[in-house]
């Protein structure tokens, strides 16, 4: 009773420290803790509690060593562990809570929770083999628990995924015997065990058993949700060849649910090896009389159970799974050059007519006769594009336009149009032609949004894609012409659309895409935002402006989204360890193995290191005004630059979706996968790139730092050799220039699909540029100063390190960017490259001023020394060294070079320049109703917005570092 009497007392008297943590009131949480302590000194819990709170007010420094403190005096009660679990987490010192768990378990080897917490703490790390040690120690501990046993198995599994080799001779057949004992001595409880069990006779290849296992009494335990034990079953056999059951068990699973289309395929592939067994053996035994039968006979029950499941449907609900099997079964035939001379079937354009003139009316008849057009040849092809002409009912002989009366109508001439488009008629058309086609797409655009009148607002138009396809006619047309009129004129098209349909993230999606296409960033973020990114999204789709953000000068947005896209993956990285702990105690064990290689490829995300690399150089740019403010954020990165290892591109994995936007365009237009391979190369150019920047800046910090006698901060601690920052800077300067060397390809901009295409990188401007020879030179600049710190101005030889500088900055300033706008052919048009040109320069000055001040932080230490000894020895009338001279004068160049760009970027203001952009009214499109000259003029009001803030917050950042240059003078 005393004792939990002495217990209740500790709760009472750490609740209002919960209670303040919980409504995050930190300071208050601290003087609550200081309260209890100074009545209970000992009250380790307590303690705790405070580090937490300091940790969260970011007084990283006291938190640690409080923590460090009470970590070293291994405490043992249930409340101080958990408060230090939870210190651990938000610091992402996940390898301590292990060590924690681990020093307590030695102390209370019997101590269940303890042990069970340290088994989760090595999930959360990965580390396989201590959690196999810990769950055999619950094991004996608990014997009668099931799941601490089956955790040790599992922990035995995954070591043999991460070892393959050792995994078939060890630890599998390890973790088979392990289960066959539980199975000998009838311990075998739950459904979970079984499946640990097929997974380990599968990984083996063991069909057999396997098979074994689904048909005897431990099958009795798998449940039966969605057909999965059939499913298995099936799968098993096929493994093992037995081809007539897996076609006898996907028959009966399609009596029950027809439209399964993936049944469909595995049953057909089940018949199809049948055929090509009966084939074999007729070969093997050609005086049998039966085989030719029995191949014919195969192929005869699949048609009729086709044919029999689509009669059924004939006067009930239709679906589209038999329709589909039944063209399927004549593609089949085809691509495996069967005879069926015994078999009456139809063609495939007979086939593929009946499926238009059943589902034309579904959006997904596209998609499905699209799989199929290759079945085909080129005068079927125009076969079947006039029966669906004439079957929609829309098309008349005379030319005049008819609307469709339904949506059902509509649909099914939409999927006509966009067949029409993925055979390649739109390409045939002349640019007249395409024009007055898009013309009559929008006219049936317009017409079609009065079926959508009841529509809720988040709810798509059904004549959305007569507008997409009306735009797609008019890009085709500008990337002709190159005449950006029909461009913008598309613009406005979709400016005016999003209004009626506001959900369409298409739409929303094509927008973003050619604003970036014109340098126009403004209107983007709105757009992204309304598409609802969240969660996984941040990886599958953020290049949708990740690439464009920067590049065309929208600064303060790009530390936004790249923050967002960066929590995303590291939010991830905490909360797929406590999905992985949810599976172990749960029993999913087929969820784990699933969720570890998830973790790993956004780990390895090409989407998260960009984001997260740029999103330092970014800091680096925009929260430095003077030196000391560049110290500090290089500091507060959780970068190690002495340690980290250069980026290992061959683990890079390409998550983004390239295939969102709708685009009907043939498969050899399109060149999806070229693209995709030509553009994932690019993109791992400039991340090495990238990555090796931000690193010999950091670099460049601490040799200043070193040279003011500071103790690298930015470095890992524990590594007992130390390493040079010198020295590793120089190698990052040689990686730099040999990563320029190797991207030399890339001189050119890539130019992918305009719709459905990746978007391309920065890479061509830094490498056909005068950036990299510029930062390379300011580094010898820096190799100078260090050599001047360590020898002493007695050994000061004439360089002239200061003048290559100076060449290479004057090279920045722009001389062919004019202003906004530019001419073309006669016409005055929007200059798409100046902002990237313009930002790439002042990028470029800002990482010279960083480094420049590296050499004043060293240059002035060496100021004060002489000025000592010029103090001391008075008689001595000895003039001040040139070199303080030479560097002050090489300030004032890089400062008069930021002022040319400073003013380039005043120029293409409108406002500054005095420039009407409305002056660039689309003159080639005749005035129409109101709504559309409306929306013209806000298409150019947003244009002239983002080209000011791009305008602004490249001048902003040139001021700063005009000001940053100012305090380097000597």
């Amino acid at each position: 009773m005393a004792s939990r009497s002495h217990v209740d007392i500790n709760e009472r008297r750490l609740r209002p420290i919960y209670d303040c943590l919980d409504n995050g009131n930190n300071k208050k949480a601290i003087q609550e803790a200081d309260k209890v302590l100074k009545k209970q000194k000992d009250l380790t819990c307590a303690k705790v509690l405070k580090a937490l709170a300091l940790l969260r007010m970011g007084r990283h420094a006291e938190g640690s060593s409080l923590l460090s403190t009470i970590h070293q005096s291994e405490p043992t009660e249930e409340q101080t562990l958990n408060a230090m679990s939870i210190c651990y987490k938000e610091t992402q010192q996940y390898d301590k809570i292990a060590s924690l768990y681990d020093a307590a378990s030695k102390q209370q080897p019997n101590n269940e929770d303890i042990l069970s917490c340290l088994f989760m703490a090595h999930v959360r790390l990965g580390n396989y083999q201590q959690q196999q040690r810990t769950a055999m120690q619950l094991h004996k501990l608990r014997p009668k628990k099931n799941p601490y046993y089956f955790w040790a198995v599992m922990s035995i599994v995954m070591q043999a995924y991460q070892n393959e080799q050792l995994g078939k001779t060890m630890f599998l057949p390890l973790a088979e015997k392990m289960i066959k004992k539980y199975i000998q001595e009838d311990k075998i409880e739950a459904e979970a065990e079984i499946h640990l069990y097929l997974i380990i006779l599968e990984l083996q290849q063991n069909w057999t058993e396997a098979l074994q296992v689904l048909e005897g009494p431990l099958g009795a335990f798998l449940g039966n949700e969605l057909h999965s034990k059939e499913t298995r079953l099936a799968t098993i056999c096929s493994k093992l060849s037995k081809w007539d059951r897996v076609s006898s068990i996907y028959k009966q699973l399609l009596d029950q649910m027809p439209d399964n289309w993936d049944f469909w395929l595995k049953y057909q592939e089940a018949v199809f090896h049948l055929v090509e067994d009966s084939y074999t053996d007729m070969k093997q035994e050609p005086s049998s009389d039966d085989s030719t039968p029995n191949t014919h006979a195969h192929l005869e029950a699949m048609q009729k159970f086709i044919e029999d499941k689509i009669q059924s449907m004939q006067n009930g609900v239709m679906m589209r799974g038999p329709y589909l099997a039944e063209i399927e079964f004549v593609k089949q035939i085809s691509i495996r050059k069967l005879t069926t001379t015994s078999i009456n079937q139809k063609s495939a354009l007979e086939l593929l007519q009946e499926y238009f003139q059943h589902f034309g009316n579904k959006s997904s008849c596209y998609n499905d006769i699209k799989l199929y057009l290759d079945l085909l040849q080129a005068q079927e092809l125009d076969q079947l594009v006039e029966f669906m002409k004439s079957d929609t009912g829309l098309e008349s002989s005379d030319g005049s336009l008819i609307y469709a009366r339904d949506v059902n109508q509509l649909t099914k001439h939409l999927v006509y149009l966009q067949l029409t488009r993925t055979m390649g008629k739109h390409s045939l058309l002349s640019i007249q032609e395409a024009l007055a086609l898009s013309q009559e797409l929008l006219l049936r655009y317009r017409d079609g949004l009065q079926f959508g009148k009841e529509l809720l607002p988040t709810d798509i138009q059904y004549s959305d894609n007569y507008l997409l396809l009306a735009v797609h006619l008019l890009l085709d047309v500008w990337s002709k012409t190159k005449d950006d009129v029909h461009l913008w004129r598309a613009i406005v098209h979709l400016e005016l659309a999003i209004r009626d349909s506001v959900s369409n993230y298409q739409i929303k999606l094509l927008l973003i895409r050619l604003y970036c296409r014109k340098g126009v960033f403004g209107p983007c973020p709105a757009l992204y935002d309304g598409m609802e990114i969240k969660h996984i999204m941040n990886d599958t789709l953020g290049h949708i402006v990740s690439n464009d953000v920067i590049r065309l000068g929208h600064f303060m947005e790009a530390g936004t989204m790249y923050a967002t896209m960066v929590r995303f993956f590291v939010v991830n990285q905490k909360e797929a360890s406590e999905h992985l702990m949810s599976s172990y105690k749960f029993g999913s064990f087929g969820r784990i193995h699933e969720f570890v290689q998830f973790q790993e490829r956004l780990d390895n995300s090409l989407q998260y290191h960009t984001a997260s690399t740029e999103k330092m150089l970014l800091e680096l740019i925009m929260q430095t005004d003077r030196h000391e403010s560049t110290e500090a954020a290089a500091d507060g990165m959780n970068v190690h630059p002495l340690t980290d290892k250069t980026i290992d591109l061959s683990k890079l994995c390409d998550n983004r979706d390239l295939t969102l936007a709708l685009a009907w365009d043939p498969p050899e237009l399109l060149c999806a996968t070229e693209n995709r391979q030509k553009s994932f190369e690019e993109e791992k150019s400039w991340l090495l790139l990238r990555w090796t920047l931000l690193h010999v800046l950091l670099l460049a910090v601490m040799v200043g730092q070193e040279m003011a006698g500071v103790g690298v901060v930015n470095g890992n601690e524990e590594n007992t050799e130390k390493k040079s920052p010198l020295k590793l800077l120089r190698q990052r300067a040689k990686d730099l220039q040999n990563c320029v060397q190797q991207c030399q390809g890339h001189k050119q901009p890539n130019q992918y699909h305009v719709v459905q295409g990746p978007s391309r990188t920065r890479l061509a401007e830094f490498v056909s540029g005068p950036h990299i020879t510029a930062v390379t030179s300011v580094i010898d600049c820096i190799e100078y100063v260090y050599s001047l710190s360590q020898s002493g101005l007695d050994e000061c030889p004439d360089v002239k390190v200061w003048a290559l500088v100076k060449d290479s900055t004057q090279k920045l300033v722009l001389k062919d960017v004019q202003g906004l706008l530019k001419d073309c052919d006669g016409k005055r048009q929007l200059d798409s490259l100046a902002l990237e040109q313009l930002v790439a320069s002042v990028e470029s000055v800002s990482y010279i001023t960083i480094m420049l001040g590296v050499c004043s932080k060293g240059l002035k230490i060496l100021k004060n020394d002489w000025l000592k000894k010029f103090k001391k020895n008075k008689a001595s009338h000895n003039s001040q060294p040139e070199i303080f001279d030479k560097f002050n004068q090489l300030i004032l160049d890089v400062s008069a070079s930021t002022k040319e760009l400073h003013q380039i970027a005043s120029c293409l203001d409108p406002v500054f320049s005095s420039l009407d952009i409305a002056s660039l009214r689309l003159a080639d499109i005749p005035d129409e109703e109101q709504i559309q000259r409306e929306a013209e003029r806000l298409v150019w009001t947003k244009v002239e917005s983002s080209v000011q803030q791009s305008s602004g917050e490249i001048c902003e950042v040139l001021h700063h570092k005009q000001f940053y240059l100012n305090t380097l003078m000597l």
